[in-house]
This record gives C-alpha cells, sequence and structure tokens, in this order.
C-alpha cells in the first residue's frame, strides 16, 4: 500500500510488561515513518531486547553481544555469536539456552549483555462498523481513539502495539467493512485492506447482539485461510436482549477460539492474549469448515450455525425500544429531531455561558493583576505591549487576551459541544438523524449518510473532511466539502459568533446561522445541478442505542479537549501576536488602505476590520473574537460573522483538502464558497444596514 505524504510517529516501546523487568529491556523509541513511494508497514518487525528479558520457551536470534573480547571469545567457542538462532530454557538463574543442539547455562549478568531479536506478532482488528474495534483497539493498546455508537468512526488505519504474556504484539485497527473485497479510500486512492497490509492473524469483533449478519463477514475473513480468533463483543448487551450464545458450540461450528468481550469494562481480553499467544507459538490450527463461495450458500451455512448455537427469549418491546422506531419514522421523528436540536443549541449556549461566568472573576480578580505585577516595568514598551496588550485599543495582549479567549470564551461552549456530541454518538441517535435527514439531502446531491460529516463539522472541520471518505463517489465528496465549509461553523467559531451576539439578544444569532443554513442549501443545490451523475441510495446500518458509559464518554472528551488544546491553542496565540506585529509595524494601516474599498462597499465594515480577514486564514474563530474590540453595532456584527464564516476555510482545513480531494477541487470549492460570502454578505448588508 502507498500514501502519498510523510509522518513521523514516535512511540515509547517496553520489551518487557513488568516495572521489575524493564532494567533489563531496551528502553527506545521506535520511528514509524509512512513516505511517499514506500511500502505501508507497520513499526519495525522485529524487537530488540536482553537474553535475559527473552520469555522461556521463545526463539531468538543474536542481534549483539556486549561482553568485553575475552568472555565474547568464550561465547563463540560455544555457538553463541551474532546471527545465531538460541531459544530460551526454564529458569532465571543461571540462564539456560539451547542453540546447535547443546545447551549452555550463562550468568544473568552475561545474559543482560546480550541483546536479541525476536520477531514481532502483528495481528489486523477487522470487523464490520460500529461493532466496538475502535473501543477494542484502545483498552489493548492505551492509546487514545474516538469512538462512538454509529458506523464510520474509524475513518483511517489506527496503529499501536500491546504486550501479551511478555511478548510485543502489533495492532492495525481498520476500518469497518462489509465484504473482505470492499475497498477503502486512504490518501485519495482506493486500497483492499486485507491484500495490502502486512499480518500474521486476524481478530475478527463481532456484535454479539447481532451475531447472523456479522457471521458473514467472519467467513469471508476465513476464506483467507489465517488464523482467527472472534470476539464476541456487546455480550452483555445480547443478554439484555434475551439472546443466548452458546460460546463452545459456536467454536465446534467455526473451528476457531470464540471469546465473549465487553470492551467497555475489558471483559474478555485477557482471554484474547492466550489464544494469540497460541497462534504466536503455532500450537492453533486452522479452521476446516467448508466455506461456499456463492453468497446465498453462505447465508444458508450462517443459518445452519444460528439454529445450533443463539436462542433467543421472547420479550415484550420497552418504551426504550418503541423510541428507537419513533425517532426514525418522519411523523415521530421530525419533531423529536427538531427537539434535540434545539435543546443542544441551548444546552451549549447554557453551559458554554455558565463556564465563562465561573471563569471570568478568576482571570479579572487574580491572573491579570498577577501578570501586571510581574511585567508591570515592561508594560507600557512595545514588548508589554504584545505580551499584554492595551485592553483591546489597539494591542491585544498574547498572555491577556490570547488566553482569555482561547482558554475561557472559545473552550467552555467547545467543552459543552463535545461532551454532548459523545452523549449522542454513544447513545446511537446520529444515524437516526441521518435517516430523516436522507430525504433533504438527496435535493441538494448527498445520501443520508452525507449527514455525518456534516455534523462532525460543527465539532472541527478537520475530521469532518476527513470523514468524507465514507462517501461512494467523487461528485458526492465534493458537494459534502461544499456543505461542512459553508453549513456547519466548527464550535469555536459557533461559541465565538454567540459570544459576540449574545448580548444583542436571540435575533441576531438565529440572522446568522439561518443565512449559514440558506448558503449551504443554495451551495448544495447549485452543485448537484452543474456536476453530472445521480445520487446513491442510502445503505446504512442503524445501531441499537444503548445507554452511554461515564467513563467513555469522560475519556472521549478528554482526548478531543488535548486535541483542542494542543492544535488550537497555540494557533490562537500565534494569531493575536500576529495582529499585534501587523499593529506594531504599520502594516495594519497599509493593508487597510488596499482592501477598503472592498471591506468598506461590499461587506460595509470598518477599514480597520481587514486585518481580520487575513487572519481568518489562519485561525478564523480567533478573527471573529477580535471583532469584539471594535465595538460594532449588532447589524455589522452580522455581516461579519457569516463572511467570516465562509470566505475561506482555516489553513489546517485547507491542507486536509488538499490531501483528501486534490487541488483542482478544493480550489473549485473554495472558490464557490468565496464568491458566496461576498454576495450573502452584501445581501444581509442591504438588508439589515
Amino acid at each position: 500500500m502507498y500514501i502519498n505524504y510523510t509522518k513521523i510517529v514516535w512511540r515509547r516501546v517496553w520489551a518487557a510488561p513488568s516495572p521489575s523487568a524493564r532494567s533489563s529491556c531496551i528502553n527506545r523509541m521506535v520511528l514509524v515513518k509512512y513516505k511517499s513511494k514506500e511500502k505501508l508497514t507497520f513499526m519495525e518487525k522485529e524487537t530488540s531486547r536482553t537474553l535475559h528479558s527473552l520469555k522461556p520457551g521463545n526463539t531468538a536470534k543474536i542481534k549483539d553481544i556486549q561482553t568485553d573480547a575475552k568472555m565474547a571469545e568464550k561465547l563463540a567457542a560455544m555457538g553463541l555469536v551474532r546471527g545465531q538462532f538460541i531459544t530460551r530454557k526454564p529458569g532465571s538463574s543461571p540462564v539456560v539456552v539451547s542453540v546447535s543442539g547443546t545447551e549452555v547455562a550463562l550468568g544473568r549478568e552475561t545474559a543482560k549483555k546480550i541483546i536479541v531479536t525476536a520477531k514481532k506478532n502483528t495481528f489486523l482488528l477487522a470487523g464490520n462498523p460500529n461493532v466496538g474495534k475502535s473501543l477494542i483497539f484502545s483498552r489493548l493498546t492505551g492509546i487514545g481513539i474516538i469512538s462512538s455508537n454509529f458506523p464510520g468512526t474509524t475513518v483511517g488505519l489506527n496503529y499501536g502495539q500491546t504486550v501479551f504474556d511478555g511478548d510485543s504484539y502489533d495492532i492495525i485497527d481498520i476500518p469497518g467493512l462489509y465484504r473482505l473485497e470492499e475497498e477503502w479510500t486512504l490518501e485519495g486512492k482506493k486500497h483492499n485492506l486485507f491484500k495490502e497490509l502486512e499480518y500474521d492473524f486476524i481478530v475478527c469483533v463481532a456484535d454479539a447482539s447481532h451475531l447472523e449478519r456479522n457471521l458473514y463477514f467472519l467467513l469471508e475473513i476465513m476464506q483467507l485461510k489465517k488464523p482467527v480468533i472472534l470476539l464476541l463483543n456487546k455480550y452483555d448487551e445480547a443478554v439484555r436482549k434475551g439472546i443466548q450464545i452458546n460460546v463452545k458450540e459456536l467454536e465446534k461450528q467455526l473451528g476457531i477460539p470464540v471469546i465473549p468481550t465487553v470492551a467497555t469494562t475489558g471483559e474478555g481480553l485477557k482471554e484474547l492474549s492466550y489464544q494469540a499467544a497460541k497462534i504466536a507459538s503455532h500450537e492453533s490450527v486452522l479452521s476446516t469448515l467448508n466455506i461456499p463461495a456463492d453468497p446465498e450458500e453462505k447465508w444458508h451455512v450462517i443459518g445452519r450455525i444460528i439454529q445450533k448455537v443463539q436462542t433467543v427469549k421472547h420479550k415484550h418491546a420497552s418504551f426504550w425500544e418503541h423510541l428507537q422506531g419513533w425517532a426514525t419514522t418522519p411523523v415521530t421523528g421530525l419533531p423529536i429531531a427538531l427537539c434535540v436540536l434545539v435543546v443542544s443549541f441551548f444546552l451549549v449556549r447554557f453551559v458554554g455561558e455558565h463556564l465563562i461566568n465561573l471563569l471570568d472573576p478568576l482571570y479579572e480578580n487574580y491572573y491579570v493583576p498577577f501578570l501586571e505585577h510581574i511585567f508591570g516595568g515592561i508594560k507600557d514598551n512595545a514588548l508589554g505591549m504584545l505580551l499584554l496588550g492595551d485592553g483591546g485599543e489597539n494591542y491585544f495582549g498574547v498572555l491577556t487576551d490570547g488566553l482569555h479567549i482561547a482558554l475561557i470564551d472559545v473552550m467552555s461552549y467547545v467543552l459543552a459541544f463535545y461532551a454532548l456530541l459523545g452523549f449522542l454518538g454513544d447513545l446511537g441517535y446520529l444515524p437516526r438523524l441521518a435517516v430523516l435527514l436522507d430525504s433533504l439531502l438527496h435535493k441538494v446531491g448527498l445520501h443520508g449518510y452525507g449527514s455525518l460529516p456534516i455534523m462532525l463539522g460543527f465539532g472541527c472541520k478537520v475530521p469532518a473532511v476527513m470523514g468524507i471518505r465514507v462517501l461512494e463517489t467523487r461528485r458526492e465528496r465534493i458537494i459534502a466539502l461544499a456543505l461542512i465549509l459553508v453549513l456547519a461553523p466548527c464550535i469555536s467559531q459557533t461559541a465565538m459568533i454567540i459570544s459576540i451576539l449574545s448580548p444583542y439578544g436571540l435575533k441576531y444569532m438565529l440572522i446568522v446561522f439561518f443565512a449559514l443554513f440558506v448558503n449551504g442549501i443554495l451551495a448544495g443545490t447549485i452543485l448537484n445541478k452543474l456536476m453530472k451523475g445521480e445520487t446513491p441510495e442510502l445503505f446504512m446500518e442503524i445501531p441499537s442505542w444503548q445507554i452511554p458509559q461515564w467513563r467513555p464518554l469522560l475519556r472521549k472528551l478528554w482526548i478531543r479537549m488535548k486535541e483542542y488544546l494542543g492544535d488550537a491553542l497555540p494557533l490562537i496565540l500565534v494569531g493575536v501576536l500576529f495582529v499585534d506585529l501587523m499593529q506594531l509595524s504599520g502594516l495594519t494601516n497599509w493593508i487597510a488602505q488596499i482592501a477598503r474599498y472592498p471591506v468598506e462597499h461590499i461587506l460595509g465594515l470598518p477599514a480597520d476590520t481587514t486585518p481580520l480577514l487575513i487572519l481568518g486564514c489562519l485561525r478564523k474563530d480567533v478573527s471573529i473574537a477580535l471583532l469584539q474590540p471594535f465595538n460594532l453595532p449588532p447589524a455589522e456584527l452580522v455581516v461579519a460573522c457569516v463572511f467570516m464564516a465562509m470566505y475561506l476555510p482555516c489553513v489546517a482545513t485547507f491542507f486536509v483538502m488538499l490531501r483528501e480531494s486534490g487541488w483542482k477541487d478544493t480550489f473549485r470549492v473554495i472558490a464557490l464558497t468565496l464568491c458566496m460570502a461576498f454576495l450573502s454578505a452584501w445581501v444581509l448588508r442591504l438588508i439589515l444596514m
């Protein structure tokens, strides 16, 4: 598999799991480099460790001998030389190894100076969409990734490592698939992951509450003639639904290990460690199940298996189950969706405003006086203006206004939004909303599945743009890009729009969001008419609702907030410094003179706001936030917010668009949104001003 960019990832790898063994391990950093024209592999296929830390029963190759010359000669006489294969025997002192048919005993200190390499085991984590693979991946590796109760959460390959009984395993978590031959788009190219990735065995994750449907993909995987372990995830949910599965009989029918698991609690993963070790030591055997090639025949095989292993107790539908049906029926689902969206909007606003009210006094009464005490001597010179500002009259201080914008004004709403998004995602409501929006989105050239990337865009446009991979055609992806840029201001922009317009009442906020909605519909309609092709029909699994658990919710919220602090905070501070340096150098006045005409006569805004339009390319929420010190009337704020939300993507989104769609489609979409931004801002100016 080839990819089109270079990415470097550092991860710390321990050759042994226990703290007491770490002293004898090679504690090193592993460099993973994915480069153009370079085959995609995961880390190194060999792991280095000392002979002392090699697990008894394991075979490894001697990589280096770090003893003195005299001891090296003695070892060589016994056959212990570089490149020789040895097998560790039971016992810790002395260390006994088998080499060239004989056994040799070594002292522990000598064994610690012999470096060996053992082949690492790699397995794929595969399964249908929405079976909990990502959560199992997080449990095994400790790497925080987002998992939710809707299909398509994983849009790329996730890599990690875990240790089973002292041995290191590489894990590749692939996106959810329904068929073995299904191709997945990575870096703009389609790939068959099972054919192009290198791996030793497959861990197939199935939803125990939908076992019959999941078995089809499992049978296709078993046709690869690779060792397979089946994880029956969500086993607790199956039990609650009255589904009983005879695991031993299922193992007998399939001829592979079957492990009931609950990813949210980690139940069953210890048994996975045991079964993986059996495969690594070549103790397992391949299944002898006769799997037909014809799809209909496969379903006959599945039917016979299900009759033997699964029983379902009849249960009356609960109110919770009735509610799931109501949420996808247009007559009841649309009012429910409207209520959810309205409640979500006011809930995010309520939580965000209360967090701001809580943090603002701490900022004003403690933080600002602390800064003035430290930097009081330089407050009036150029450095002091850059660091502390002058209250926004001419300069915005990096340590004052910059941190206030990032950590109070924006982060309060970001926290509220991501908490709500995580709740709705784990609940399983988002796919139902996609079903309800299918008819509306068909009018703009998308099916309901296209609503999922758009919903992600209300959080951050970068994962939203990456999410267009789930759409099948180039036509759909271009339309989705336009809707993401126009229809879905990210949570940071939304937070700032609400923040600067809330003093003037709900009316002006609704005008901004209604204008963006209308522009989104227009953009999709225009592209739908201009681009040839038909919109595919909706084909998407609707998962069962499940009660969100607070631990996974908090973990996802923590991951997203870390991403916000790592990505947004530095850019916001750089953006504030950029504006101050422009003001200090006189560049602001020069740009204002050049761009005075379009800003004043088309947008109807003061020429002094021109630098903010340039800053918007770096960080759009910051440019909107910096409108506040200009004390613009509400009508001008509405025009500025609509224009800045639409005209250009931020730099991070721009580069992701280039990677996902190519430069031609990227610039076509940007040209359309820029023209619509000027036109809609001009129309709003005529109406409001």
